[in-house]
C-alpha cells in the first residue's frame, strides 16, 4: 500500500527505466563517442608513449664517454669555458669504448649558487662521487680542495695518487697540478675560472675492485698525456708511459 500511495499520479510510461542510447554507426560519431568517454585516458596513454619514446632514443643515441671528471667549483662555469677543457683533455686521450672518437664528459658541480636547493643537491652529488669512486679524475677549483677534499685527508691519507712526470705546476709532491700561469690558463675561454684550478687522479690504493682500478689507469693514463702533451697511442701503449 505504501508504494502505492507513494507512487499515485505516476503513470506506467514514467516508470520504465530509459532506453539506452543507440551506438553511434558512422565512423565519426564512434570517434567522437569514444573520445567523449576515453579522453583523458587516451592523452595519458599517448603522454606516456612519448616519454618512453624520449627516453629510449635517449638512451640508444647517448654517446658513451670514454672519460668521465668530476668538475667541481664554487662559481658559475661557462659552457664556452667546459667545451675548450674538454677539447683539450680530448685531443690526448684514446678511444676506450671503439666508438671512433674520443669523449670526454664532465660532471660538472657548482657549489655556491644562489638557490639553496640546488646548493645541496649538488653537495650530496659530489659526496655520492666522493662514496661510490664512479670518477677518478678530479677538476676542482682551491676552495673546493680546501671545504670539500683536504678535509678528509688525515694519518697520511691523501686523495690525490702521485701522477709521476715531471712538469711544471705540480703541488703536494706531485699528487696534482695546478694549472696558475699555463698557456691553458691563458686561453679567452677560460677568462671566468679560478686562478688556481686542481687537476688529479683519486688515490684508489687498497681496492680490489677490477672496474675501479681499470678506470683508474686509463685516467691516470690520459692526465699524463695531457701534462706531458703526448697523446695517447690507440694500440693501448702510451707514450706518456714510455
Amino acid at each position: 500500500m505504501a508504494r502505492e500511495w507513494a507512487l499515485r499520479g505516476v503513470s506506467e510510461e514514467e516508470l520504465r527505466p530509459p532506453e539506452k542510447p543507440e551506438p553511434p554507426k558512422d565512423p565519426k560519431g564512434k570517434l567522437e563517442n569514444f573520445w567523449y568517454h576515453y579522453k583523458w585516458h587516451t592523452i595519458a596513454a599517448v603522454a606516456a608513449v612519448i616519454v618512453l619514446t624520449i627516453l629510449i632514443a635517449d638512451m640508444v643515441t647517448k654517446t658513451k664517454p670514454d672519460y668521465s671528471i668530476v668538475f667541481a667549483t664554487q662559481n658559475y662555469v661557462s659552457s664556452a669555458a667546459t667545451d675548450k677543457l674538454k677539447s683539450e683533455l680530448e685531443a690526448y686521450g684514446r678511444d676506450i669504448n671503439g666508438d671512433g672518437k674520443v669523449v670526454v664528459q664532465f660532471d660538472t658541480i657548482v657549489f655556491s649558487l644562489s638557490d639553496y636547493q640546488v646548493n645541496t643537491a649538488n653537495q650530496m652529488k659530489f659526496a655520492a662521487h666522493l662514496s661510490a669512486k664512479d670518477m677518478l679524475i678530479f677538476i676542482v677549483d682551491k676552495e673546493t680542495y680546501q671545504n670539500a677534499i683536504a678535509i678528509h685527508e688525515k694519518d697520511g691519507y691523501k686523495f690525490f695518487s702521485p701522477i709521476g712526470v715531471e712538469v711544471e705546476g705540480l703541488e703536494d709532491g706531485g699528487r696534482y697540478w695546478n694549472w696558475k700561469g699555463s698557456e691553458l690558463r691563458k686561453h679567452q675561454e677560460m677568462a671566468g675560472l679560478p686562478e688556481d684550478l686542481y687537476f688529479g687522479v683519486r688515490d684508489i690504493s687498497g681496492s680490489t675492485d677490477k672496474k675501479s682500478k681499470e678506470v683508474y689507469e686509463q685516467s691516470m693514463e690520459l692526465i699524463k698525456a695531457f701534462l706531458t702533451k703526448k697523446p695517447l697511442e690507440p694500440t693501448g701503449t702510451t707514450s706518456a708511459n714510455k
